[in-house]
């Protein structure tokens, strides 16, 4: 089929669907709908509400985050994530959360989303707070800020960006991003462990660091995943092996 047939054929499809009258409360023929627990869906459909008809059941519209898969790491604590990937009803609406948990001391690693700007609200933490800071593009400056139970703080988009727990007891935080698919680029253990074992880029990113490929082969085997435990120092501070 040529580029022009295909346009065409789409075209042709959309405006049938179109003219079905199509809306939240009518579902779509069934030829044209892959329910959700096929792990397929159509995207090519002309409205919102014919997307959202796609989703039969109410309760494909709500998310049990507190019951969800967390995401541990190495200890310093756990994320649970509200996304398109969990609800697929939620493609397209340009809207995600995070429930993140620090244990005292724990740090949410350097990381960026590339999709989307941050905004974090503390639910509740120790009276030491939680230090966040962001960097800006080269020749910028790092904004830095302590928030303490029921202040947030925003990160904008495509910048690294972290959050420490300076507390003796857990920081329960709520994260939410402007889009579905926010995404996470984690920059210890994912881009310069990626760059570290391309082919070809192992030196350069050595000579990048001042350090030979010897100590940075140790230096990538020793990142820890996220979050981390975070400082000794904080950690003494708490009584905390």
């Amino acid at each position: 089929m040529s580029p022009i047939s295909k346009t065409m054929t789409l075209a042709a499809i959309a405006l049938a669907l179109g003219a079905q009258g199509t809306s939240a409360g009518s579902p779509l023929p069934k030829k044209y709908r892959q329910l959700t627990d096929e792990a397929s869906l159509s995207f090519a459909l002309p409205t919102r509400a014919a997307f959202r008809a796609q989703f039969t059941d109410n309760t494909d519209f709500k998310f049990d985050l507190d019951g969800s898969k967390a995401t541990t790491g190495n200890g310093g604590g756990s994320a649970q994530t509200l996304s398109a990937a969990q609800l697929p009803s939620l493609t397209g609406e340009k809207v995600a959360m995070v429930k993140l948990v620090l244990e005292p001391c724990g740090i949410n690693l350097p990381h960026v989303h590339p999709r989307a700007t941050e905004i974090l609200y503390v639910v509740d933490a120790a009276a030491e707070g939680v230090l966040t800071a962001f960097v800006e593009e080269n020749g910028g400056r790092t904004i830095e800020n302590t928030i303490v139970t029921g202040e947030a703080a925003f990160f904008p988009q495509g910048l690294t960006h972290v959050q420490v727990n300076m507390g003796c007891t857990p920081a329960t935080m709520i994260a939410a991003l402007g889009s579905d698919d926010f995404g996470v680029q984690t920059i210890t253990t994912t881009a310069l462990k990626g760059l570290a074992g391309a082919d070809g880029l192992g030196e350069g990113l050595a000579a990048a660091l001042g350090i030979s490929q010897d100590q940075l082969a140790v230096l990538i085997g020793g990142f820890p995943d996220g979050p981390a435990i975070g400082a000794a120092e904080c950690r003494q501070r708490c009584g905390l092996p």
